[in-house]
């Protein structure tokens, strides 16, 4: 048995959508992003991936009927309505690998099955932690593999140059990389947020913004504190499980925290 699978439900007719990950990683703010899209949009979900590299947890239905269920990312789908709009994947998740090996191996299943739809661009959301409160608007920095990726979107107010990013560690960065061999434009782009929060809505809310006004998408923004409430439980279930059982799996090392930047 494979250790990582995509379950197929159903196979969109999709013209050169635009991909949006969002997966757990700091200030939730990807995933967060990722299910605001989901719900505003209304997207279908129609393909599910399980990993073996996935924290060992099973999930208690949030409805208390005792009902489980297994950790997974998801991709959802959405047809453009409007000439203006763009088709559309979106891949949210409940966990990233717990392993490197794993982060690998799912991001090259993620890639190879985004690639038969022939997607325009994929654009990885994530947060990158300065350790302080920002008291002005935070901006929405990015990263990629391109030097006309980094042109096009510093020319729509991304920041690129001049910042501490020393490392993006997990499927954010690894997708954008994955995504140059086989020829896919990529950009990972990330809400500037303190790290101290479990969720950071004003954050989530600076990329969303970002989004609709690139995407052509018209969203309620009044809701983002609301959402990001709904799955911070959860979430933050998950990785208190997560750092238990990697804390007995790998051993301690010390890490330089400002080579790290961004992680998630």
């Amino acid at each position: 048995m494979n250790n990582t699978e995509i379950t197929v439900l159903s196979k969109p007719l999709l013209k050169n959508p635009i991909v949006i990950e969002g997966l757990p990683g700091v200030g939730y703010i990807g995933r967060n992003v990722a299910g605001y899209l989901i719900d505003t949009l209304q997207a279908k979900k129609f393909a599910e991936l399980y990993s073996y590299h996935f924290p060992p947890v099973a999930m208690m239905d949030s409805n208390k009927s005792g009902k489980i269920n297994a950790l997974k990312n998801e991709f959802y789908f959405y047809k453009a309505k409007k000439k203006e709009e763009k088709d559309m994947i979106i891949l949210i998740g409940d966990a990233q690998s717990m392993d490197p090996f794993g982060h690998h191996e799912i991001v090259e299943k993620i890639i190879e099955f985004i690639k038969g739809y022939s997607p325009e661009i994929i654009i990885t959301l994530g947060g990158f932690a300065t350790g302080k409160i920002e008291k002005k608007k935070q901006r929405v920095f990015g990263a990629a593999a391109k030097e006309s990726t980094i042109n096009k979107y510093e020319k729509k107010g991304i920041v690129f140059k001049n910042t501490n990013i020393g490392q993006i560690i997990g499927a954010s960065g690894l997708i954008v990389l994955e995504a140059e061999k086989k020829n896919i434009d990529a950009v990972c782009l990330m809400g500037e947020t303190s790290g101290m929060l479990l969720s950071d809505p004003k954050s989530t809310e600076n990329v969303l913004e970002f989004l609709a006004k690139d995407l052509h998408i018209k969203m309620d923004m009044s809701k983002i504190e609301e959402k990001v409430k709904e799955t911070g439980e959860v979430i933050k279930k998950i990785e208190n499980l997560q750092k238990k059982l990697t804390s007995q799996i790998m051993p301690k090392e010390k890490t330089n925290e400002d080579s790290l930047g961004y992680i998630g």
